[in-house]
């Protein structure tokens, strides 16, 4: 019997492994996709946002990089969208976790995968516009902490906050909505990981004694 469970425990860390590698070389070769058509989407995207919300604001490019124009001639602000601004790092690492799984139609896995960019673009549209608000207006309290502030100041925080939270909410949201098999497949994936290393750990005291 206790063969037995070892023989299921190793396939299942196998298995387990194995997916974890797919991820990673899957999210590795979305990141090497070209990004300069979605920077252009997302200057577009992001300056007609804030035009709405009162903001004289413009969008232009010129051939290897896309800008966003905010202000007027008393104040203007130029920012530059560049790779990390489109999220593609946040779909890429999706992609990863959600094509290799054993379970689920690739039909669902599109829908999925579909579902994550459109949810991903809003949350992405309104980082950058917060990003550029915040620098723009100089908001209290964060005009008191930073007295020389740059693009940089609030980017960097705000995007690795949105990954974090974008790549929660996605995976909750797909996994609700249209692809149960993503959670079933994360929880046991973590759940074999977690029993390899208290098994490793036991015969590691075991050696010890």
């Amino acid at each position: 019997m206790k063969r037995k469970h070892f023989n299921q425990s190793a396939i299942g860390l196998r298995k387990s492994l194995f997916y974890i590698l797919t991820v990673v070389l899957i999210a590795s070769i979305v990141n090497l996709a070209p990004s300069y058509w979605l920077e252009e989407i997302t200057a577009n995207a992001s300056s007609l946002t804030l035009a709405q919300l009162g903001l004289a604001s413009t969008w232009f490019s010129n051939e290897t990089s896309a800008y966003v124009q905010v202000g007027n001639s008393a104040k203007s602000l130029t920012i530059e969208i560049i790779r990390e601004c489109t999220g593609i790092h946040v779909m890429a690492i999706f992609s990863g976790l959600v094509l290799p799984l054993r379970k689920g139609k690739a039909e669902r896995k599109l829908v999925a995968i579909m579902m994550a960019s459109a949810i991903l673009f809003l949350l992405n549209i309104t980082r950058v516009c917060l990003t550029i608000g915040l620098l723009f207006f100089d908001i209290f309290p964060f005009s008191i902490i930073f007295k020389n502030p740059t693009v940089e100041t609030y980017h960097y925080p705000l995007s690795y906050l949105y990954g974090v939270f974008g790549v929660f909410l996605l995976i909750v949201s797909v996994d609700r909505i249209v692809l149960p098999e993503l959670g079933d497949t994360l929880i046991e994936v973590l759940a074999t990981l977690k029993n390899a290393l208290h098994v490793y750990a036991r015969s590691i005291k075991l050696k010890h004694r």
